[in-house]
């Protein structure tokens, strides 16, 4: 009987901390199974113990789901990085690409200017040719067919 006393007087003491060690022991079930053996109503410190490690289950259950989370959210910001560098490759090759494109179109440019610039010449060469036949034929009285 003694030891019983002892035994309430360490809980009435401990209440604020009763169970944190066993928490982490993995002993709580046993003690608590124990406890309510020994006892015919629940006290408020082995509900408090319950409620306690209930929401223990449930934030670490929150943190795994967050940590798997993060892990995916991790994955998939690498996922989009290496598309976004693959994308910026795409984007360098075909800036390339049309640079070529737009140097080919001014030498075309140039090309066909200096071609317009001759046209008036090469459309003046048959009357020009004309009237170097009218000359031959003053000149020389012979006409050329």
């Amino acid at each position: 009987m003694p030891e019983a006393k002892r035994g309430n007087a360490r809980l009435a003491s401990d209440i604020g901390l009763e169970g944190f060690e066993q928490i982490f022991d993995g002993t709580v079930d046993a003690d608590i199974a124990a406890s309510t053996a020994t006892t015919e109503t629940a006290t408020p410190a082995t509900t408090n113990i319950l409620t306690n490690q209930d929401q223990a289950e449930k934030l670490l259950t929150r943190l795994t789901e967050l940590i798997a989370f993060s892990v995916d959210q991790r994955l998939e910001n690498a996922r989009m990085g290496e598309q976004l560098i693959e994308n910026q490759r795409q984007l360098i090759a075909t800036q390339q690409i049309l640079i070529r494109l737009m140097e080919k179109s001014i030498e075309l440019t140039k090309h066909i200017s200096a071609i317009e610039e001759k046209l008036p010449t090469i459309f003046e060469l048959p009357k020009l040719v004309h009237g170097l036949q009218d000359r031959l034929v003053q000149m020389e009285g012979v006409e050329i067919c």
